[in-house]
């Protein structure tokens, strides 16, 4: 490896490994520069019956989109949800059962606000069971409901994900259709933080063909390497060969074709 003809491939393995690095580099920024920024309206307040529909599963248009309805609260379906994330601090939900007018009666789980401990969360879901607000219009982020995790251990009524399916089950007076993503308040109500609901990043749609291109050519710079060593370790091999052997190497790779002499 350290003779001067190895070196001297060595140098032009690097060299063109150089030049197949910069050619993956233009194609990874051809690929960025050609990307597509995903804007979506979602500060802009629509009408919840606008983007999303009950009994019907989510899209990229309905998550994290600001939106209003008007709806009445049942009361009783007050609940506290476990182990909830606020701006990094660990709390609980109080989630509430509305029903919107739009189509009508149907279904709509509503986290109201945050609290860092149970005994606050408790009691402001105790007020609102005992005095549920009015009718009138609500605004908040449309987000996705948690996945249904059914309570193995405590209390059955014990709510730890605000899941649509899971609150289902936990509501007295539940309503059909029901709509499959959860309102977070923009304002929360007296006793509760409002919950932390940022606006969704925006997505970039990449062009895959030049990232494509941009591995290749990576390979190939792997590749440019892999034949340098091959060619020393023919060397390398051919001198350290027995004689024998390398006489029957040497006869067999002048012979045409690459067989060996006369029989």
């Amino acid at each position: 490896m350290l003779r001067p003809r190895s070196l001297g491939y060595l140098l032009l393995a690097l060299l063109v490994a150089a030049v197949f690095a910069a050619l993956g580099q233009w194609q990874l920024g051809r690929a960025v520069q050609a990307g597509t920024v995903i804007v979506r309206p979602t500060e802009t307040v629509k009408a919840l019956s606008a983007v999303a529909r009950p009994q019907s599963q989510q899209t990229d248009a309905s998550v994290g989109q600001l939106v209003t309805t008007r709806a009445s609260w049942v009361p009783g379906d007050f609940l506290v949800a476990a182990d909830r994330l606020n701006r990094g601090d660990r709390g609980y939900w109080v989630v509430g059962h509305a029903l919107v007018d739009g189509p009508a009666h149907a279904s709509l789980a509503v986290g109201l606000g945050w609290a860092k401990d149970r005994v606050a969360a408790d009691r402001v879901a105790a007020r609102l069971n005992a005095d549920a607000p009015g009718d009138g219009t609500i605004t908040g982020r449309y987000i996705d409901s948690d996945p249904a995790e059914p309570t193995t251990a405590g209390s059955p009524t014990a709510l730890s994900a605000v899941s649509t399916a899971r609150l289902i089950n936990l509501w007295r007076s539940p309503q059909v259709p029901v709509y499959e993503g959860v309102l977070t308040l923009r304002a929360a109500p007296s006793g509760l933080t409002t919950i932390y609901s940022p606006r969704p990043e925006e997505q970039v749609e990449l062009n895959f063909l030049n990232l494509f291109y941009a591995a290749e050519w990576a390979l190939f710079a792997i590749a440019a390497f892999y034949v340098w060593y091959r060619l020393v370790r023919d060397r390398w091999e051919q001198e350290n060969a027995d004689p024998v052997d390398a006489e029957h190497l040497h006869v067999g790779s002048g012979a045409p074709g690459g067989g060996g002499g006369p029989a």
